[in-house]
C-alpha cells in the first residue's frame, strides 16, 4: 500500500487570504439562505403532498384557495394571528393544572406547572412552525401580527402563573407586572424547549430530569420576581440582596 504524506497546511499571507475568502463565502451562503427563507419559508410545500398529508383531494384545496401563494399567506396568518387559536388547548391544560394544584405549596405548584408547560411546548409541532415563520417570512411581512401574537401568549402565561401565586398572596415585584413576567417565562420555555429538542440529554444525563430542572428554574425565577404582599423591595433590590448575601 502506498502511503501519501499529507500536504502541510500553508501559512502566511496566502493562507490568510484563503481563510478570508472561505469566511466570506460561508457568510454569503448564510445570508442567501436567510434571504430565501424570508421570501418563502414554504417552498418545500407542494400541493399534492399537502393534500395527501391532510387526507383530502386537490379539489378540496381549490375550494379554499386558487393558488399556492394564497395558501401560503393564510398559513402564515394562521401561525401568527393574534388569538393564537392553535395554542388554546395548551393554555387550557395549564389553567386546569393551576386549579388542581391549588392546595400544594407554592414551590411544588409552580414546578408542576412549569414542567407541564415545557412538555406541551415540546410536544406541539405548531410551536416549531410558528417560530420558523416568525424568524423568517414573518419578520418582514407580518411583524405587527407577530407582536400581537406574542403579547397574547405572554399575557396568558403571566395570568396562569400569576393565578397560582396570587392565591398565596404574592405579587410581581416592581417594575414588573404579570404580563412582563409572562414574557420572561415564555422566552425561557421556548429557549429551553429548543435546546431539549436538539439534545434531550443536556444539561443532564437522561431526558426525564430535564423537565424537573426546568421546573426548579422557573420556581427560582418567580421567587425573585414576585414578593409577598407588603414587601416593599423592588426587583433590583431583591436580586442584589440575594447575590450579595
Amino acid at each position: 500500500m502506498c502511503y501519501v504524506e499529507p500536504v502541510p497546511r500553508k501559512t502566511g499571507p496566502n493562507q490568510q487570504a484563503r481563510d478570508r475568502s472561505r469566511a466570506q463565502l460561508l457568510h454569503a451562503g448564510t445570508e442567501l439562505m436567510l434571504d430565501q427563507a424570508k421570501q418563502n419559508p414554504f417552498a418545500a410545500l407542494r400541493l399534492r403532498r399537502l393534500c395527501e398529508k391532510a387526507g383530502l383531494s386537490t379539489g378540496a384545496f381549490y375550494v379554499h384557495w386558487a393558488t399556492m401563494e394564497e395558501y401560503y399567506k393564510d398559513l402564515a396568518e394562521y401561525l401568527t394571528e393574534g388569538n393564537e387559536l392553535g395554542f388554546q388547548a395548551d393554555f387550557a391544560s395549564l389553567s386546569d393544572l393551576a386549579e388542581t394544584d391549588a392546595q400544594q405549596c407554592a414551590a411544588t405548584a409552580i414546578a408542576h406547572l412549569a414542567k407541564r408547560d415545557l412538555e406541551l411546548l415540546v410536544g406541539n409541532p405548531l410551536w416549531d412552525a410558528m417560530e420558523l415563520v416568525n424568524m423568517t417570512w414573518g419578520r418582514t411581512h407580518s411583524r405587527e401580527d407577530i407582536k400581537q401574537g406574542y403579547a397574547t401568549i405572554d399575557q396568558a402565561t403571566g395570568e396562569i402563573y400569576g393565578s397560582v401565586l396570587a392565591r398565596r398572596n404574592r405579587e410581581p415585584r416592581p417594575p414588573l407586572d404579570w404580563e412582563g413576567i409572562g414574557a420572561i417565562l415564555q422566552a425561557l420555555v421556548e429557549g429551553f424547549g429548543l435546546r431539549y429538542k436538539i439534545d434531550p440529554t443536556v444539561p443532564l444525563s437522561t431526558p426525564e430530569p430535564a423537565f424537573d430542572l426546568y421546573g426548579m428554574a422557573v420556581a427560582a425565577i418567580l421567587a425573585v420576581l414576585t414578593r409577598p404582599v407588603g414587601d416593599d423591595a423592588n426587583t433590583s433590590e431583591s436580586i442584589k440582596g440575594l447575590l450579595d448575601a
